[in-house]
């Protein structure tokens, strides 16, 4: 869980823990609320051990998320140590010597008060993998979760339509905007403090993803990735006897497997709707590694089940359905564990996924990845369902977000369009839902994975090359076991084109011969959910949310939307979640 809401202005005892409880539809966390001249502040409860709220007779200091310490140990992380981990990240903040990109490692949100000067300090990670919202007309506030800070500032009705259709089209929110008209995502990697007599944050951003490549050698860059990650693991796993993670038939949480203690007990989870070729590579996996496979079916209509309370969750502007988790937090018991490992972002930070490319994906997975040159995030949108007026100042703002990437990554600013920050990538509500519900740990986000993305050519990503050769030692244990796409990680690109299209050939004759039958994947069947009786039934019964952004719609009949073929089914998904979010208000 774990958020907090800040006010310059003072809040009357109890609303701030009404309003933080309310994104929870079930098992509300307890709020700790602080009250003074400087304002007021309420954080919900963090799962994290060591990460509680730390207050003296001069500040407050307020941690979000699980952050891993790099200049002492982490052995709190294993035990109910109360303030632990906080009071040792204020402490070498008041000495005057912490340094945010180097001391602290993987997601975090602080907040420092001084409660004698009203002085605030609020400091974002790198990627602002936890964001921070601001509200600063009325009053001055801050938040961790973008609904409950439009409620506390009574901006709930003060929707940003333009956002809204960003939203629908893209999955994400155009940074710095918000589905708010008055509030703003805060920069990334910044500290930012506010002077009582003033109105307005000074910021001073102490790291940016420039475009230099530090590494002359492919294999350095690949030992120092390896190196780092493996680092963080044993730094939050070094007290720990049992510790989960998720597993699949990718490679991914195959090298989540190779990095975990084999001291440890390691419980491993995958969701899905029955057991089908992916559950069964991903239980080999688990056996190959040491660790106890366990299965978690879901039922069919689970994802539209979920979206009451995920969207909630994780907040506007992200799209509800990548929290897999809810529901299993608790049926799996993952809420009980001291770490719960996942392998989230190393597509998107490591292997070019959002690098635009020929080949590779689609019908022929097997063809080299190139790079493609002509693609742009600034075009002018077309799209038969909104007005033209909305596309055009949408074109802008997506126009005006890419000139500023241009301005430290000329070279690769398509690809950090989708990263920087990495609220602009569809995949990061994973994060935002499991931080809230278990302590969950991504070794692609520490410091060192984050930093070694950008400090890497674009070519080195393409194709695996720097993950093949960061990842190798800890996939021996699976070398000879296939990825559900019909690759082998543990080799290079140029061995697996072969390898992949000979498995590719098999599944195309299969599937056509009718021996592959179900949903063989990961993630629902979309189709199902959609042609059910139920998902009608959402469609009516979420209409009423219609009315507040009709306006941006050429087409106002919802029912005609859904069966229109102008947006696609995931754009359809996120309209069903948007209409959920505004007749919620109404």
């Amino acid at each position: 869980m774990s958020d907090f809401i800040y006010s310059k202005e003072s809040i009357k005892k109890g609303k701030l823990t009404q309003n933080v409880q309310s994104i929870y539809q079930q098992d509300g966390p307890s709020v700790e609320e602080f009250h003074g001249e400087w304002g007021s502040l309420a954080v919900s409860r963090n799962l994290y051990n060591g990460f509680q709220p730390y207050e003296n007779s001069e500040y407050i200091c307020v941690v979000i998320g699980g952050p891993v310490l790099y200049f002492q140990d982490n052995k709190f992380l294993n035990n109910n140590s109360g303030v632990a981990g906080t009071q040792a990240i204020y402490d070498r903040w008041r000495e005057g010597v912490i340094q945010w990109d180097e001391d602290l490692s993987g997601p975090f949100a602080i907040l420092i008060i001084n409660k004698h000067s009203s002085e605030v300090t609020c400091i974002t990670d790198l990627m602002s993998f936890i964001p921070v919202f601001s509200y600063q007309e009325s009053s001055i506030m801050l938040s961790t979760h973008v609904d409950l800070l439009a409620n506390v500032a009574d901006q709930q009705a003060n929707i940003d339509v333009i956002s809204k259709v960003d939203f629908i089209l893209h999955g994400v929110v155009t940074f710095p905007f918000t589905m708010y008209n008055a509030i703003r995502q805060i920069k990334p990697a910044t500290e930012y403090s506010l002077i009582s007599s003033t109105s307005e944050f000074q910021s001073n951003t102490y790291w940016l993803p420039e475009e230099k490549n530090m590494y002359q050698s492919i294999d350095k860059a690949a030992d120092d990735l390896r190196n780092g990650i493996q680092k963080y693991v044993d730094l939050i796993t070094n007290e720990m006897s049992h510790i989960a993670q998720f597993i699949s038939g990718g490679e991914d949480s195959r090298t989540i497997s190779g990095l975990l203690p084999a001291k440890s007990k390691r419980d491993a989870y995958i969701f899905l709707d029955h057991m089908n070729r992916e559950g069964k590579v991903a239980k080999r996996a688990a056996n190959a590694y040491g660790a106890n496979f366990n299965l978690a079916e879901r039922g069919k209509l689970h994802y539209l089940e979920i979206l009451p309370s995920s969207t909630n969750l994780v907040g506007g502007g992200s799209q509800y359905f990548h929290a897999h988790t809810y529901g299993f937090h608790k049926s799996c018991k993952l809420d009980e564990y001291p770490a719960v490992f996942g392998g989230l972002f190393s597509d998107v930070s490591l292997k070019g996924a959002c690098v635009k490319k020929f080949g590779g994906s689609g019908r022929f997975p097997f063809v080299p990845h190139i790079k493609r040159n002509d693609h742009s995030a600034d075009v002018h949108l077309k799209n038969n369902t909104f007005t033209a007026d909305v596309l055009s100042e949408l074109t802008k703002r997506r126009q005006a977000h890419l000139d500023c990437i241009k301005r430290f990554r000329s070279e690769s600013a398509e690809e950090w369009f989708q990263l920087w920050p990495i609220s602009m990538n569809i995949n990061i509500p994973n994060l935002h839902a499991n931080r809230r519900l278990f302590r969950t740990y991504e070794p692609f986000m520490t410091k060192d994975a984050v930093k070694i993305s950008a400090a890497v050519p674009q070519k080195w990503k393409l194709n695996r090359r720097l993950f093949q050769k960061a990842t190798k030692p800890l996939l021996k244990p699976t070398k000879w076991l296939f990825h559900v796409d019909g690759r082998l990680p543990y080799y290079p690109w140029y061995i697996n084109s072969f390898v992949q299209f000979t498995s590719w050939i098999k599944q195309e004759i299969s599937e056509r011969a009718g021996l592959i039958k179900g949903n063989q994947g990961p993630w629902t069947e979309w189709s199902t959910v959609m042609s059910s009786p139920d998902w009608e039934k959402a469609i009516s019964e979420y209409s009423s949310g219609m009315d507040v952004i009709a306006p941006a719609f050429k087409e106002k009949d919802v029912s005609k939307l859904f069966e229109s073929n102008d947006l696609n089914y995931v754009q359809k998904i996120n309209l069903m979640q948007t209409l959920y979010s505004d007749h919620r208000r109404k």
